[in-house]
């Protein structure tokens, strides 16, 4: 049964403006407040979000009410008030509990000398303090803010909340599925899809999809539609071993069906059984398909890892970017660095500059003593040079990893498949050196697969896990004795 999206969601974000004030302070509040909406405006365009305005300033709770009505009528995500001066206390609590949004609280520089005229970070300050204090039984989360919109702290800061709210709301309204389960053995890439409900009310996923419905929709594609995607790839001179170069054809019927099947459902996200039953039944890799669908940015998880699937979905919501998934699977202490390698599936974007080779997965088959066998079809690719970012929601989203780093840009050994070395790393964003991230790793008892985005999201990501109530991992420092997570540092 067909079972796709019924309408379309607006997947930009709503931010609602609200401006209060006090008529006892005597700054010239309206002209600030319509310098401040033109600035918005322009912030709204650059940053891509939709911008919904409460012309009028706030004085009363009555005031508030309104403007808080017709925002939860608007459906905003995000509510910035702004304290254009010291405002009412009665205000806070009708504002900070909005229904359905996100907060935000917002102040203005002070004049240097003379008069107070506004007030604006003391009226702040005392509605945080409310929220804490007086509001502490609804714990409600509120952002604060300052400077005038076009300050550059507070557009960074503005564009943090923006793509990890936007990531939220792309996972709230995405629609992800497991096809043909996860790998034999592999059970720490299980997880209680009803914790996943409750952090992202809204999401859509389904188990129940066979790999029978993908060799079903493959033997389907014709000759013809295969025709341009070997076109493109003799093109583009994608060198292949002779294993590789034989499947080429049978990658590509596997690659459409799965676009077929991904179309006819909306989904947003698969993750995919890549083995055995593809090895068993064709002595075949499904790997480089991956790495053509996330070419795509249709996000492919191998291994039937769903959990990851929703990581790299939260990361190309944040990023634009195709993302690809690794295990760690070696540290170096000579150079502070770590392996995140895997059989093939990355996404080209990973080799604009090294390229890719069309290779086997040598891990696939079972293999004779003294003989080396592999079937394809891998891609073969060691990462460009450049800063990436890892992360995942872990167990049943408890917990996430946050890690940062940067692909070495010269020649180091590593074995067959998609890898890279990274060092210079940082776990929440504070350096971590390759031993203590592997003692994190092992003593904390983390999943073995590793969601990976090209550039530094460590900041949006905190934000993110932050409003949906996940905590970080955090470092557990190497000793010689055993360890586990009751050891992390707060």
């Amino acid at each position: 049964m067909k079972t796709g999206r019924k309408e379309e969601v607006n997947m930009n974000i709503k931010v609602g403006l609200v401006g209060t004030s006090q008529l006892s302070f005597a700054g010239p509040k309206q002209e600030v407040y319509a310098k401040i909406i033109d600035q918005m405006k322009k912030n709204s365009a650059e940053m891509n979000f939709d911008l919904v305005i409460w012309p009028e300033q706030i004085i009363s709770k009555p005031d508030a009410k309104r403007a808080v009505d017709f925002m939860e009528g608007e459906k905003i995500d995000f509510l910035l008030i702004l304290n254009i001066s010291y405002s009412s206390g009665f205000l806070a609590p009708v504002l900070y509990r909005i229904k359905n949004a996100a907060v935000g609280i917002w102040s203005i520089p002070e004049t240097k000398k003379g008069p107070v005229l506004f007030n604006s970070f003391c009226s702040n300050n005392m509605y945080q303090g409310i929220n804490d204090k007086y509001l502490r039984d609804h714990h409600i989360q509120a952002k604060w803010f300052y400077g005038f919109a076009d300050d550059q702290m507070f557009r960074k800061r503005l564009s943090v909340t923006v793509k990890a709210l936007q990531a939220i709301k792309k996972l709230k309204n995405a629609r992800v599925a497991l096809i043909g389960g996860f790998a034999p053995g592999f059970y720490d890439l299980y997880f209680d899809e009803r914790s996943v409900f409750s952090k992202l009310n809204g999401i859509y996923i389904n188990r129940l999809h066979e790999y029978d419905e993908v060799i079903k929709l493959a033997e389907k594609v014709t000759d013809q539609d295969v025709k341009p995607y070997l076109a493109e790839l003799d093109a583009l001179g994608i060198k292949a071993t002779p294993v590789a170069a034989n499947l080429r054809d049978l990658s590509i019927r596997i690659y459409l069906a799965y676009r077929r099947l991904t179309e006819e459902y909306g989904y947003d996200a698969i993750a995919v059984s890549c083995w055995p039953k593809f090895q068993d039944d064709y002595k075949y890799s499904v790997c480089s398909v991956l790495g053509m669908l996330n070419d795509d940015k249709l996000v492919a998880a191998c291994e039937g890892d769903l959990m990851s699937a929703i990581s790299m979905l939260a990361l190309q919501e944040m990023s634009g970017e195709s993302t690809t998934l690794m295990d760690f699977s070696a540290f170096d202490e000579e150079d502070e660095s770590v392996l995140f390698w895997h059989c093939g599936p990355s996404s080209k974007a990973y080799c604009r500059k090294n390229g890719y080779t069309l290779g086997e997965n040598y891990s696939g088959m079972p293999h004779e003593p003294g003989k080396i066998n592999g079937c394809g079809v891998v891609r073969d690719m060691v990462f460009d040079a450049g800063k990436a970012t890892v992360f995942r929601f872990s167990g049943d989203m408890e917990s996430y990893i946050n890690l940062t780093g940067k692909f070495i840009d010269r020649k180091k050994d590593s074995n067959c498949g998609s890898r890279g070395w990274m060092n210079e790393l940082k776990l929440n964003g504070k350096d971590i050196g390759a031993l203590d991230f592997a003692n994190t790793i092992l003593s904390g008892g983390f999943e073995h697969h590793y969601p990976i985005v090209w550039g530094d999201y460590s900041d949006e990501i905190a934000e993110m896990n932050k409003w949906l109530g996940i905590r970080p991992l955090n470092k557990i420092k190497y000793e010689n004795y055993i360890q586990d997570k009751e050891d992390a540092e707060l």
